[in-house]
């Protein structure tokens, strides 16, 4: 929520009849990078640490404010959820290639190639991507290394259309042909080992 002109807010609950929570203050001005644009990377690995824990320690702290929703307003000093220190985790990349794949490629040339169809989170740090082709409705598993995602989100769309636009057929070794979600699954860690970042 957007509290005045300088400053957000965040709020977060572990009380599913969501009667109260924390809402974190996040200074806009320490999110401005160099290029004076907004970096939301800053801000989302220091909610992701945030454990159920922390929000119960907070929201059951009575010498701390409250806003008019119940939720307890922490003291922000310390740089709070912008610390320099927060690390942006490699699967919060995925956010940022998920985001691309479902807007569509921006390029005429290669539109109508695959759809986005869901992502499922794996043992040694993999995601399986699923996509279907828009030519033939077949749907593919495509597992991804996590720590290759990063630094690849600008250009992995477009790579990926390029290389399902070779009539549906991938040249990567299968993985998994009984997965519910998809006909086939492949692994393309290779792939993104030697793709262009």
């Amino acid at each position: 929520m957007r509290v005045d002109e300088d400053h957000s807010r965040v709020a977060l609950t572990a009380d599913p009849a969501m009667r109260s929570g924390v809402a974190f203050d996040v200074p806009l001005a320490a999110l401005r990078g160099d290029d004076d644009t907004i970096e939301v990377d800053v801000v989302l690995p220091r909610l992701r640490c945030v454990t159920g824990d922390t929000l119960d320690r907070y929201a059951r702290d009575t010498t701390t404010p409250c806003d008019s929703h119940g939720n307890r307003l922490p003291d922000p000093s310390g740089g709070g959820l912008t610390a320099a220190s927060a690390e942006v985790a490699p699967e919060q990349e995925l956010l940022t290639v998920f985001q691309l794949m479902q807007r569509g490629p921006l390029l005429t040339s290669v539109r109508d190639v695959f759809l986005f169809t869901g992502f499922m989170l794996g043992g040694d740090e993999m995601c399986r991507i699923y996509v279907r082709l828009v030519s033939n409705g077949v749907s593919y598993g495509l597992d991804v290394p996590l720590r290759t995602v990063r630094g690849m989100s600008a250009s992995f769309e477009t790579e990926l259309t390029m290389k399902l636009d070779n009539d549906g057929e991938l040249y990567e070794p299968v993985t998994d042909r009984s997965d519910d979600y998809c006909t086939l699954a492949y692994d393309l860690s290779s792939w993104m080992n030697s793709a262009p970042g």
